[in-house]
């Protein structure tokens, strides 16, 4: 009666420790955010490395501006005052831009110094280049669009990722929960060989037994708990969610649609097959814009001057600071010019070379990755079909070992077994919990593959029931 008196008082504690844990456990993890798939895409939008892309995109676009500006007019002005010697030319300036020299009085042969003022407006205009603008444009329209994709390509590797993390965490947790189930199982049993024991019903080798099994399976929860917790903060890392404040849904782990799949084959509107192409646009606008590089440019030249000294017109030096302000005359220039560089044909025809292989390169760049994603597809599909059937033969193992442990139980309650053969029987159970879940995740990741070959992870939102 002593011993059934103790047993008893381990199970109240049990269950006041249970009465007592389970509503501070409720309310911690109901201040966690429940997390669904579609949220956590949302998180991993805002990742640095989309970002960093998006900023390339605003460049590409503000290097077209810059392009477009390019084909306006350039004008420069200039004023400057300076103070030097008349000897050898008429006036003493500075070689600037935009300065045109006009011829000016006849000085003396004295070495006199005196004041100079000029003041000019350069423009210069080259408003015809045979079409090299416009494919300057283009190319810079089409590195726009290859940064464009690059972000789609990039949220779309985001996506991939995250996704296989949130259900590696379903994966995880589930597995945790059934080897928590397990270890239940082997604590209630340990309890009662203890307690026969103690009473002299059973051997206490059976106690030592149960317990080797039970310390097994307290191993395999923190084994599992660590394996979780490594993808919470993979996951983490993704989203920008500390991973204490956020929760899954793990019931939807095993909430599927047997029959989901996407019919077809990858499509060229594939993320990556999308870079791939645009990258093939970028090296065929550069190609264009090579071969208008021989052309000329004709453009037109004008400006304006005014041009003071304090040489008068008989002669003679006024050195006062603003004589070159009262003494002054201006002139103009107006005139087309013609440039081209005959000597850059040659390079011309090695830059086309160039450009012309990397065309070649991209292409079959393309070709090779369309190859890949229908081959991927296509071993996805298989392997899904595969799965499907997979699955449910292990929930009808998984079934049948849980209702002869069920079973079994009763019977070594009894007598009727010895606890090897129960053991055994547990065994059993487990390897079929464990088979049951990585079944269901085998299936999960066949979807996966096939949302990546198809470049379109809604597959895996139609999958999963309400």
């Amino acid at each position: 009666m002593a011993i059934v008196h103790l047993y008893g008082k381990k199970m109240k504690l049990k269950i006041w420790l249970l009465a007592t844990l389970l509503p501070m456990a409720t309310s911690v993890f109901a201040q966690k955010k429940i997390y669904t798939l579609e949220e956590v895409w949302q998180k991993v939008l805002l990742y640095p490395s989309v970002t960093s892309k998006e900023e390339l995109v605003r460049r590409q676009q503000a290097l077209k501006n810059l392009i477009q500006q390019q084909s306006m007019p350039e004008v420069q002005v200039q004023a400057q005052q300076t103070y030097g010697s008349y000897a050898s030319v008429p006036g003493s300036f500075f070689p600037l831009p935009g300065i045109y020299n006009t011829s000016g009085t006849k000085q003396s042969n004295e070495a006199l110094y005196g004041s100079n003022m000029y003041v000019s407006a350069l423009l210069q205009w080259d408003f015809m280049q045979f079409g090299r603008q416009q494919k300057k444009i283009a190319v810079a329209d089409s590195r726009i669009k290859l940064s464009q994709a690059a972000v789609s390509q990039e949220a779309f590797r985001l996506q991939s990722l995250s996704t296989r993390y949130y259900f590696g965490v379903l994966e995880s947790s589930t597995l945790l929960t059934h080897f928590t189930a397990d270890a239940k199982r082997l604590s209630d049993l340990l309890d009662l060989e203890r307690a026969q024991a103690d009473a002299g019903l059973r051997p206490g080798a059976d106690t030592l037994l149960v317990k080797a099994a039970y310390l097994d399976a307290i191993s395999r929860i923190a084994n599992q708990q660590a394996i979780l917790a490594s993808l919470r903060e993979q996951l983490s890392a993704l989203t920008g969610e500390a991973a204490f404040n956020f929760g899954f849904d793990t019931t939807l782990y095993q909430r599927f649609t047997e029959s989901t799949y996407l019919e077809g084959a990858p499509k060229s509107t594939h993320p990556y097959l999308v870079y791939l192409d645009a990258a093939i646009q970028q090296y065929n606008a550069e190609l264009a814009a090579v071969k208008k590089e021989p052309y000329p440019s004709i453009g037109l030249l004008a400006g304006t001057g005014i041009r003071g000294s304090g040489i008068e017109v008989n002669g003679d030096i006024n050195k006062s600071i603003t004589a070159p302000w009262t003494n002054n005359n201006g002139s103009y220039l107006v005139g087309v010019g013609v440039t081209w560089k005959l000597s850059s044909l040659y390079n011309n025809r090695q830059k086309r070379k160039a450009v012309v292989h990397q065309a070649e390169a991209a292409k079959s760049e393309y070709e090779a990755a369309d190859r890949q994603l229908q081959a991927a597809y296509a071993a996805a599909l298989e392997s899904w079909k595969e799965q499907k059937l997979k699955v449910q033969n292990a929930r009808l193992s998984l079934q049948a070992s849980q209702q002869a442990y069920d079973l079994y139980t009763v019977r070594y309650e009894s007598g009727l077994i010895s606890l090897v053969e129960l053991l055994q029987l547990q065994k059993s159970l487990q390897d079929a919990e464990i088979n049951y879940v990585r079944s269901v995740f085998t299936f999960w990741n066949s979807l996966i593959e096939q949302s990546e070959a198809f470049g379109d992870p809604s597959l895996l939102l139609t999958a999963i029931k309400p």
